[in-house]
C-alpha cells in the first residue's frame, strides 16, 4: 500500500471518529428553542399584588409538572413566572416530601432585570420569585420549614425582615447571614425548604 493510501485510510478513520464522537454531543438546535419557549407556561401574573394576595395565590394547590412540556425529570420544577436557572442547577428539587428551592434573587421574570435599588424592593421581588416556584410544586408559603437569607449588608436587616415577615407568616427556622457578594451584586438572596404535604 502506497504512502499516499495509507495517509487517506488513516485520514478516513480519524473523519469515522471525529464524527462519531461529536454525534455522542447533544445539541440545541433554534427549532427546539422555539418549541421550548411556546411550550412554557404564560408570562407572571401583574405584579401589583399585596404580600396577602401573593400568599393565598401561591398557597393554592397547583399540580407539579401538570403537562411534560419540558423533557425535565418529574422531580424538578421549573417555571417562567419566577427567573430561569441560568448555570448547572435547578429552580427547585423535590425529594421526598420536600421541596429545595434555589436562592432567588430580585430578577423580574418577565424584565430579566434586577427590580429596585432598596432592600425592600428587592426583598419583596424575592419572595414573590420564590412564591411563583413554590406555587408550580403544588405547595405555598405556609409549608416553608427553613429559610436561608443572604444580605449584602446587615445594615438592610430591618427593611429586609419587614418584608420576610409578610411572606413568611409561618415563621420558619431560619438562617440570616451577610456575605462579601451575591450575584449580580443585589442586596439580598433567600433560599427555601418547604413540606410538599
Amino acid at each position: 500500500m502506497s504512502k499516499k493510501n495509507k495517509e487517506q485510510k488513516e485520514e478516513k478513520k480519524l473523519k469515522k471518529l471525529e464524527n462519531d464522537l461529536l454525534s455522542e454531543i447533544p445539541t440545541v438546535h433554534s427549532e427546539e428553542i422555539v418549541a421550548y419557549s411556546k411550550n412554557h407556561e404564560k408570562q407572571a401574573d401583574s405584579d401589583d399584588k399585596t404580600a396577602e394576595e401573593e400568599q393565598m395565590e401561591a398557597d393554592e394547590p397547583v399540580a407539579v409538572l401538570e403537562e411534560k412540556k419540558e423533557e425535565l425529570p418529574p422531580y424538578v420544577i421549573a417555571t417562567s413566572k419566577a427567573p430561569a436557572a441560568i448555570g448547572p442547577y435547578s429552580q427547585a428539587i423535590i425529594a421526598g416530601d420536600l421541596l429545595f428551592v434555589s436562592g432567588q434573587i430580585p430578577i423580574n421574570a418577565k424584565t430579566g432585570e434586577i427590580e429596585g435599588d432598596d432592600i425592600q424592593t428587592q426583598a419583596r421581588r424575592v419572595c414573590k420569585n420564590i412564591g411563583k416556584i413554590l406555587k408550580k410544586a403544588g405547595t405555598g408559603y405556609h409549608n416553608v420549614v427553613k429559610t436561608t437569607c443572604f444580605l449584602a449588608d446587615m445594615a438592610d436587616f430591618e427593611g429586609f425582615n419587614a418584608v420576610y415577615a409578610e411572606y413568611f407568616t409561618g415563621k420558619p427556622a431560619r438562617s440570616c447571614v451577610a456575605v462579601k457578594q451575591i450575584p449580580k451584586n443585589v442586596l439580598c438572596e433567600i433560599e427555601v425548604i418547604a413540606r410538599l404535604k
